[in-house]
């Protein structure tokens, strides 16, 4: 059973911390040079930033549900990372490709839509949203996913926490993946920063060759709107850190998983960060090397964990996890 304990927010000072420190080094980065900030962020935290939140779903969730509906949703899941493999080898083209994920999404939406024993009207229209965007607008569906995909975490906390708790939470993690990007947005921390420093050619620098290729990963073709980007990247900073140092910690404060339960052998935590960590350096030289074919290869992963998340939460709202499988 789980042991049930406090996961109130003061418990968990250190983690605002970090997040603090974060959130300022990341402002900073964007005012000055967005783009190159950006690209260093993503370097160095975007894999391990799925290797923690793919442990955290498979501990959490995994012995909760039925092997034949993990089958299905790892199908789906995987014909989305084939897709991105055929995209980045040039086999399939972007004209299918976006329209095919889309349409795979709104399978996996349905699909927890289906087991879900509360709100399912939820999962049903996320599913054809997603289907619809796929007709319709597939790059701007594309878009507001990768914007809202930075939110998951908060839904990772309400699922994880309960009444009082779960409110203080929401209310505080309100401040750095809503307001501070809604500030960064406006524009007030750049114009401060260019009244300091006065440095506007560091504006388009960007890193590794990248060029602005990282634009188009917030804002369609053609849009140099820096302060809307600096908001985006300023939101993923925030779900790193949520990802990486926030939810390992709630999730053991809960309790630890069912012995079996998960799907994978996880190390224990302490060995799990050096290998990360290690994986780390060694993306963020191939980066280094060649952004583009890094970037290419990173999409399958993040994919991978973005598409997961999307079943996961809705089947957390809708009651479809039972309390465990064994």
């Amino acid at each position: 059973m789980e042991q049930v304990q406090s996961l109130h927010p003061f418990r968990f000072a250190s983690v605002g911390l970090i997040a603090l420190a974060a959130a300022l080094v990341t402002i900073a980065g964007v005012a000055v040079a967005p783009i190159a900030t950006f690209v260093l962020m993503i370097s160095a935290f975007g894999l391990p930033h799925v290797i923690y939140e793919l442990r955290y779903c498979d501990e959490r969730f995994s012995s909760r549900t039925s092997p034949r509906l993990l089958s299905i949703l790892g199908l789906l899941v995987g014909l989305i990372a084939l897709g991105r493999v055929g995209n980045g080898t040039h086999w399939i083209p972007s004209d299918i490709f976006v329209p095919m994920e889309l349409g795979l999404g709104a399978c996996l939406a349905l699909v927890a839509a289906w087991h879900m024993r509360a709100h399912r009207w939820l999962g049903a229209v996320a599913g054809l949203a997603f289907a619809a965007g796929a007709s319709l607008f597939p790059l701007e569906t594309c878009l507001a996913w990768a914007w809202l995909h930075n939110l998951t975490p908060v839904g990772f906390v309400a699922e994880i926490t309960k009444g009082e708790e779960r409110r203080q939470w929401m209310m505080i993690l309100f401040l750095p993946f809503v307001l501070l990007p809604g500030l960064v947005a406006t524009g007030v921390f750049h114009n401060a920063i260019a009244a300091i420093f006065a440095l506007p050619e560091l504006q388009g620098m960007s890193m590794f060759g990248a060029g602005d290729q990282p634009l188009m990963s917030f804002l369609p073709p053609e849009s140099y709107d820096l302060n809307l980007f600096s908001a985006a990247v300023v939101a993923q900073s925030m779900h790193y850190v949520a990802v990486i140092v926030l939810l390992p910690r709630l999730l053991q404060a809960r309790g630890e998983a069912v012995p079996g339960g998960s799907l994978l052998r996880w190390p224990d935590w302490r060995s799990f960060a050096v290998i990360v960590g290690v994986v780390s350096l060694i993306a963020f030289a191939l980066y280094a090397i060649s952004y583009r074919d890094a970037r290419a290869a990173y999409a399958v992963a993040a994919a991978i964990h973005a598409w997961i998340e999307l079943p996961v939460l809705l089947m957390a709202l809708g009651q479809g996890f039972r309390p465990s499988r064994i």
